[in-house]
């Protein structure tokens, strides 16, 4: 299996930290894909479950994968706490290792760009289509080139408390983008008492994308109708400022 070189113990910490909640105008545009699937529903790339998790409070069937296994497992945590039991495991979006068919893939908050290069990005997409039946609809969001940042070569710094002992400094470095790959290098340090006891270093990349050539990839992998939406407002058309957008393509 491939090795995961990102969202490992502490970034997965941050990540939930930063990101405790769905935000609710978010939660309501995936949320009314799902009431309308009348079949079975695959997250790709859930993460810590954010949007998995209250879909399955609020009475939903919706399988789910990730690459990173500490995601997996403070998703799993949260469940337990929960009293819930997801159907999740680990798994590369490339080539997805079982054969159930699905009326609904959908993968929220720019996932997407987690995957780099574009033969990885179109085998995901084949693959996505592969598995969907008939009439059923693939929703993803991506960001534009609207999103790259603006200023380089100054460090970021945050810091989240974990509980009273613990809390995890932040510090991130973007790069110069590159074939429409941003970077950024990520240092998280584990502080306790006062002290550094455990630090991670992450190369972070994103891949952001010129909205018609990627409608023009959906095209020609077979999608019947690919449709471009604001994010948050599911039934309006995206403009050129935009640093989000997402994509509803139906099988």
């Amino acid at each position: 299996m491939k090795k995961l070189d990102t969202y490992l113990n502490l970034c997965t910490q941050v990540y939930d930290l930063s990101k405790p909640t769905v935000p609710e105008d978010d939660y309501k545009v995936y949320k009314s894909y799902v009431e309308q699937a009348n079949g079975k529903i695959l997250e790709p790339m859930c993460g810590t479950g954010r949007f998995l998790l209250p879909l399955l409070q609020d009475g939903f069937q919706v399988d789910g994968f990730d690459a990173s296994q500490h995601m997996l497992d403070a998703l799993n945590d949260k469940a337990k706490k929960l009293g819930l039991e997801p159907n999740v495991w680990q798994d590369y979006a490339e080539k997805i290792s079982q054969d159930k068919k699905y009326n609904l893939i959908f993968i929220p908050s720019g996932s997407f760009g987690l995957i780099l290069d574009n033969p990885s990005a179109c085998e995901t997409l084949n693959t996505f289509y592969s598995i969907l039946n008939d009439g059923g609809k693939l929703v993803f969001e991506a960001e534009t080139l609207k999103a790259m940042p603006d200023k380089f070569g100054v460090p970021r710094s945050s810091m989240y408390k974990c509980d009273a002992e613990n809390m995890i400094l932040a510090t991130y470095f973007d790069l110069p983008p590159e074939d429409n790959v941003s970077t950024s290098i990520c240092r998280y340090e584990l502080v306790t008492a006062g002290s550094i006891i455990k630090t991670e270093i992450e190369d972070f990349k994103v891949r952001m994308y010129e909205p018609n050539d990627l409608k023009e990839k959906l095209e020609n992998i077979g999608f019947s109708e690919v449709n471009l939406r604001k994010t948050f407002e599911r039934n309006a058309v995206p403009d050129e400022n935009d640093e989000s957008i997402v994509y509803e393509c139906r099988k």
